[in-house]
Formats: structure tokens, sequence, C-alpha cells
């Protein structure tokens, strides 16, 4: 029997992968930009094995699909499993940002406890992200320390929302002030109680656990973080 085979070009993509397993989708997507499998994780900052999983079918859902979609410029419906919910669509990488430096970015320094201590004073202004253009409260903060890698590394920029309600599975950063210093630390929220946030981190310090409570009577405030812009 004969067969078939269409050549992918920019007219007939969608439907080529509208008819793809997502990790079929994505695999293409790679070898379309020429990229290994290295460098893909390398790009959304997790392992290269964990990659070859969501490739080889082992991976069906992670929470680094929006990542690898943004990575590869895919819509993020394309790689999303079968079965749940349509995703929002996924904003093109060149609109990202706006191209009006009016977004303000706050230094950090690590203080003795391993928390930020936060320039009250913006250092820089860069380009605002286009999903923050109407937030005028929004911020971003320069990542220092290792705690939170490979998500966020020491020189990303995290950017924050304060006016979103606090998430579980979400990475925040958490305020504490007293003595008119301000002191703040970027974990992931697993859930709140009315004494404590409940927070983990990756890459716990020597002597530190990876799971831990933040007393919200010293940590009063928990402003989400939706996104970073990664150093390059």
């Amino acid at each position: 029997m004969a067969s078939t085979i269409v050549m992918g070009t920019g007219d007939n993509l969608g439907f080529i992968l509208s008819r793809m397993e997502p990790k079929e989708v994505i695999k293409l997507a790679r070898e379309r930009k020429g990229w290994s499998q290295e460098r893909l994780a390398k790009e959304v900052r997790i392992s290269q094995p964990a990659i070859k999983k969501i490739e080889d079918g082992a991976t069906i859902q992670s929470k680094y699909l929006p990542q690898i979609a943004t990575a590869l410029d895919l819509d993020l419906n394309d790689i999303m499993p079968q079965g749940r919910p349509e995703a929002a669509a996924l904003i093109p990488r060149k609109e990202l940002t706006t191209g009006v430096s009016d977004f303000p970015v706050h230094a950090a320094a690590e203080g003795g406890d391993g928390s930020l201590i936060v320039s009250s004073d913006p250092v820089d202004f860069i380009a605002r992200p286009a999903p923050l253009v109407h937030v005028r409260s929004s911020y971003g903060i320069l990542i220092v320390g290792t705690s939170m890698e490979p998500e966020f590394r020491q020189g990303d920029t995290a950017l924050v929302h304060p006016g979103l309600p606090v998430m579980t599975d979400e990475p925040h950063i958490f305020y504490a002030e007293s003595d008119g210093e301000g002191r703040a630390t970027i974990k992931t929220l697993r859930r709140q109680t009315a004494d404590n946030w409940l927070v983990s981190q990756h890459n716990p310090p020597e002597g530190g656990k990876k799971d831990f409570a933040l007393s919200r009577r010293e940590w009063q405030w928990a402003h989400r973080v939706v996104g970073s812009y990664k150093r390059r």
C-alpha cells in the first residue's frame, strides 16, 4: 500500500501537530530548532533525563510544560495531555515584553539567616512583562542564593504580582520587617495555617530542611511570583 509523507511547512505545521501526541510535538519542535535534549533542559532549567522522560512518554504531566512551550515557541495546548482542560493561550516569546522600560527591579543581598535584604528603592528599570503591563504595583527582585535552583537561579529576576491571592504549590516572596529593615525569602508555598506559612525549597543549605514553616507573625506578607527573567 502506498503511503504519503507530508513535509512540515509554515502552512501545514499546525495540522501536523494536531495529529501528533504531545511527546512527539515536543521532540519535533526541539529538533526543528536544532537543539539537543541537553540544550532544551538548560533553557527550561531542568535535567536532561527529565526531558528524555517527557519525550519518551514516561512523564505525561509536568509543571514544566509551559516553560517548554515558551522555549520551543509552541502553543501550550499542543503539548497538554489529553483530557485536561484547555490551557490559556501562551504568550509568544517575542510578545513577553512591552518594550517600555518602567518595570522596577530591586536588588537583594543574603542575610545571615539565609533570607534576603531587599533594597527599598529600585536599582534598575527594565522592560515591563506584557502579562503585568496593567499591574502598576508589580515589581522584580534579583535572586541571590541557590536554595530555589534550578527553578530560580542566582541572577534571575523574579517577576512579582502582589495583588494575586496566595496559592499552594506556587512560588512566593515572603516578607518580614523589623527595626525598620525589610527581609524577604523566595520559597514554594505548600499550605498555610492561621499561624504559619508551610513552605519548601529545592536546595536546602547545609543543616537546613527542604520543608519548614515561616511564622506569619514574623513573615506577614506573601506576594506571588508569576515568572522570571532568566539570566543568560
